[in-house]
């Protein structure tokens, strides 16, 4: 095309696959991955003139700034895109199609010291993920997905998805024909035979090891559980102080604004827990509080010229209505900061008497120093703390990381009478006052997310071990955050989306099975494209419910076929998976790879053609441990019917129920006529709206199109 052209078709792929790109003027001056394909530009020009040293010189150059390596020999299609793009290398016969994105760490690399071709060749549309090597004078098929450092060595047809060291095809294309009985599908497949060969050892090999570990297993439902202690570092078996018994503390939210992804993250990681807890049969006491008395509040309330009561109530009702929405249940107890002042006071109290505490006009602070393991639950030293203290300067404080424990009131703010004056509590002297009250000086798990580990539940430590005199908690859980950019989402940085606005693009299940989809530890990076991953991955629970439903009616009861049996000894083996990666730290990630290994199972059953009552038998069998294992994570726990009618909300199809019912009627009645262009008119007409049809032996069947 043109110079400018491929510049200008680089300069919008940046917009379409980055989500965090905010304006031109960020791309320009912050995207080396931009950075890098515009020297190259330029570079490909003078390679291609014959110009000598400079070219070569300039990719140097382009290395030095960018950390991006690409030889200036290299032929890259318009619409290229690197994100987040260190280590990346492109060589000299390396040719690139159109819309391409590589992500850091990829290498498209030669094989041998011969002249002539000795770098791959990618297709239009291909996405290459984190630390891949794709090496030799290979073809890279259009439309291909390359999974994070996978290793390809040879040639990958289009349309496909690849993974593994070396690289293996996990995803075949699905050809779409439409005929005189409308449309079918052919799976087009691409067989390996050493590879089908060895993962079925590998299968075989899983298999036997997972039936020995059961022979093994000494424990009853589920074996024992472990986990992480944020507390100690380290996984830990899960031992509650009394057996059969979880009291679970989870600190809730500051009740000032509408709640983001962050809040809807941590709220879920906790119900999962508490599921799963139930599930293997503890009796869970679940306290989750509510802040609504703090400095934001009263801000937010000043700026609304209403009561400190009306923002709470507000926010916290918005809240109730989100999470529920995702399917978090309601705590056992939700206590609020307000209703537990005297709970508070006599906390004080107690710290001022032991002298862990004191006041100054009013405003009583804990003394830090006298608290000799302050940092254990973050592992910072106290001097050097005190060195980087980023707090307000306060010479009424002995020392600056002294936290106030009571407020001396100012006008307009709420307050309540203590001996020590009016005033109202800080911040982390209720979760101490709250937890105290309903479990006890010590009780098993405090939860929140990981910004709460300092200095908050450091705090509570402080406050509450120095009153006691007795241990606090013995499991201290956190979940990771989520990050935009790399960066954690949160209110104070802008960058956060909130719950509302996520769910008027995805179904509550969509995002639901998107955060649990993480080990709740790890940080989430967000993106559509994540979502519309967790979307796809739903829908396909949803559609094998659709073909399970259709076989039972349709299967006939003759000779049994072999796959029923290769099926018959995967099941059993499923639950065990997902309980063994629930009780090693509440894996939800490992659990849900279990969950959609039997999806995948089933699915190749079903596509065998099973026949017998034994295959009835096993399917419907099948159908309940998903809706079963689902339950545990509160997901799949609609028809799909349920489903598809949710669907089209969120995608706003503009079409009702009764509008595509009529719309297959006409196009039934065109098909018994022998219409072919009115039939395929109106399905392509629907097409367009996202609905496809599907054409079964006695009906058509509608679905709304994903991802």
């Amino acid at each position: 095309m043109g110079f400018w052209h491929d510049l200008k078709q680089d300069y919008k792929g940046v917009f379409e696959r980055d989500p965090a790109a905010r304006n031109g003027l960020e791309i320009i001056l912050a995207y080396p991955g931009f950075h890098a394909i515009f020297l190259h530009r330029i570079n490909h020009l003078l390679w291609r003139m014959h110009v000598p040293v400079i070219p070569r010189l300039l990719s140097h150059v382009g290395r030095f700034l960018t950390g991006i390596e690409i030889h200036p020999g290299a032929k890259i299609s318009p619409g290229f895109f690197i994100d987040h793009g260190m280590g990346v290398v492109i060589g000299e016969t390396a040719e690139i199609g159109e819309n391409v994105t590589l992500y850091q760490g990829v290498t498209l690399g030669g094989t041998g010291k011969e002249k002539g071709k000795r770098h791959p060749t990618l297709g239009n549309n291909v996405i290459v993920g984190t630390g891949t090597k794709i090496l030799g004078p290979i073809t890279i098929g259009n439309n291909v997905t390359i999974g994070a450092n996978s290793v390809v060595l040879k040639s990958i047809p289009d349309n496909s998805t690849v993974v593994g060291v070396p690289g293996r095809i996990t995803k075949k294309k699905i050809i779409r024909m439409t005929t005189e009985e409308g449309l079918i599908e052919v799976m087009d497949y691409f067989p390996d035979p050493i590879s089908e060969r060895l993962e079925d050892v590998e299968s075989r090999i899983n298999e036997l090891s997972k039936r020995i570990a059961v022979i093994e297993k000494q424990e009853e439902k589920g074996g024992k559980m472990r986990i992480y202690n944020t507390l100690t570092g380290k996984k830990e078996e899960f031992v509650p102080l009394t057996p059969g018994a979880v009291n679970m503390y989870v600190c809730g939210i500051t009740a000032y604004d509408v709640s983001h992804l962050g809040h809807a993250r941590s709220a879920i990681v906790f119900d999962v827990i508490k599921r799963y807890l139930r599930y293997r049969g503890f009796k869970v006491n679940h306290v989750r509080n509510i802040t609504d008395v703090d400095d934001k509040i009263i801000a937010k309330a000043a700026q609304e010229k209403v009561s400190t009561d009306e923002i709470a109530q507000r926010y916290t009702e918005e809240y109730y209505r989100d999470m529920e929405k995702l399917g978090v249940s309601r705590a056992d107890i939700e206590p609020k900061a307000t209703g537990h002042i005297n709970e508070m006071v006599e906390i004080i109290k107690g710290l001022i008497d032991k002298g862990y505490a004191y006041n100054v006009d009013g405003n009583v602070y804990f003394k830090v120093s006298k608290f000799p393991e302050y940092g254990k639950l973050s592992k910072r030293n106290l001097d050097d703390m005190i060195a980087g203290a980023r707090v307000d300067i306060d010479e009424r404080k002995k020392n600056p990381l002294d936290f106030a424990l009571w407020k001396a009131s100012k006008e307009g703010e709420p307050s309540w009478e203590t001996p020590w004056g009016t005033g109202r509590p800080g911040w982390h002297i209720e979760c101490s006052a709250m937890s105290m009250k309903y479990f006890g000086k010590s009780f098993d798990m405090h939860g929140g997310g990981a910004d709460l580990i300092f200095p908050h539940h450091e705090n509570e430590i402080a406050q509450s071990e120095a009153f006691t005199g007795e241990s606090f908690v013995k499991y201290w859980v956190h979940n990771g955050f989520i990050t935009v950019d790399k960066e954690k989402m949160s209110k104070s940085l802008g960058n956060f989306f909130t719950v509302k606005e996520i769910l008027e693009k995805y179904d509550p299940e969509v995002v639901r099975c998107f955060l649990i989809s993480t080990h709740y530890r790890s940080p989430i990076e967000f993106s559509d494209a994540q979502l519309n991953e967790a979307e796809i991955s739903i829908d396909r629970y949803y559609s094998t419910v659709m073909r399970i439903q259709d076989f039972m009616e349709t299967a006939e009861n003759t000779k049994e076929t072999p796959a029923v049996s290769e099926f018959e000894n995967l099941l059993p083996s499923i639950m065990g998976k997902f309980e063994d990666a629930m009780n090693d730290d509440f894996n939800s990630a490992l659990a849900i790879g279990g969950i959609f290994e039997l999806i995948r199972e089933t699915n190749k059953l079903l596509d065998s053609e099973p026949a017998g009552q034994k295959a009835k038998k096993l399917v419907l069998k099948a159908k309940e441990t998903l809706a079963e294992l689902g339950g545990v994570l509160n997901i799949f726990q609609r028809t799909p019917e349920e489903w598809y009618k949710a669907l089209m909300k969120v995608k706003n199809i503009g079409l009702t129920e009764k509008d595509i019912i009529d719309k297959i009627a006409e196009r039934q009645e065109a098909r018994q006529k022998k219409d072919w262009a009115l039939a395929d008119k109106i399905r392509k007409e629907l097409d367009g709206k996202g609905i496809i049809l599907e054409d079964k032996k006695d009906r058509t069947t509608w679905k709304v199109r994903v991802g």
